[in-house]
């Protein structure tokens, strides 16, 4: 579903790569859809760093924050207790949403959130969910390895997550990185987001959402207005 990655060096050091997402829905074969910029570099301890190009952040428009959210509606007792809670709706195609939650709220419970989530059908939308006894992050039915544990010491829990439309990626602390797609929630025209926690009551600390300008402006006014093109003297 990530394929024929690309990378350039940008002229500051950065490693800056991209890939192809041709197989993420059937209705996506064949357009030539890309994941977002990823910033690609080592950290201290010599493993993969995973970042959302910082470019992004000047899409932002203005910010929601939500801070202090707890779940404690969950019994203690039994399987499958949790929570789930719609805390905002989103509005138009682009957003970023920043989810942050302490250290020691994190490490001991399957908690994240669901995209395109909707009042009256816990199961619909797309779920984000970081789960200690697997060491995994989930978003849709993509697992990939993560565990808040193998944080250094300290550390917060922080997803980011972005929406394009029907496609959803989301960054975990810049160490992993996962991209889905959900067309038929973007059709059912769901834009709920809401918070989950499995097992006991958990504190997020911080949701942060964004509304996100989109980049094609310049392409259309570069189509209408040819002022880049190159200027050729006819020859005699």
């Amino acid at each position: 579903d990530f394929f024929a990655p690309e990378s350039l060096l940008t002229e500051d050091g950065r490693r800056v790569m991209w890939a192809w997402l041709p197989t993420l829905d059937l209705a996506l074969q064949g357009k030539t859809i890309q994941s977002l910029p990823r910033v690609l570099s080592l950290g201290a301890d010599g493993t993969l760093r995973i970042a959302p190009i910082g470019e992004l952040e000047t899409l932002r428009g203005k910010a929601e924050v939500l801070e202090h959210v707890t779940l404690d509606k969950i019994p203690d007792h039994g399987f499958g207790h949790h929570e789930q809670r719609i805390v905002t709706q989103l509005s138009g195609e682009a957003h970023e949403i920043r989810v942050t939650v302490a250290r020691e709220e994190s490490d001991r419970s399957r908690l994240g959130l669901r995209v395109f989530a909707h009042e009256n059908d816990p199961e619909l939308g797309v779920p984000i969910i970081v789960d200690p006894t697997t060491r995994a992050l989930r978003v849709g039915d993509v697992s990939a390895p993560f565990a808040v544990a193998d944080l250094p010491e300290g550390e917060d829990l922080e997803l980011r997550v972005f929406i394009d439309k029907y496609l959803v990626e989301v960054f975990a602390n810049d160490r992993q990185g996962v991209v889905v797609a959900d067309l038929e929630g973007w059709r059912r025209n769901q834009r709920g987001v809401a918070l989950y926690a499995y097992g006991r009551p958990t504190t997020f600390e911080k949701i942060e959402t964004w509304s996100l300008a989109p980049t094609t402006a310049g392409f259309y006014e570069a189509a209408r207005n040819r002022i880049w093109e190159i200027e050729t003297t006819p020859k005699p």
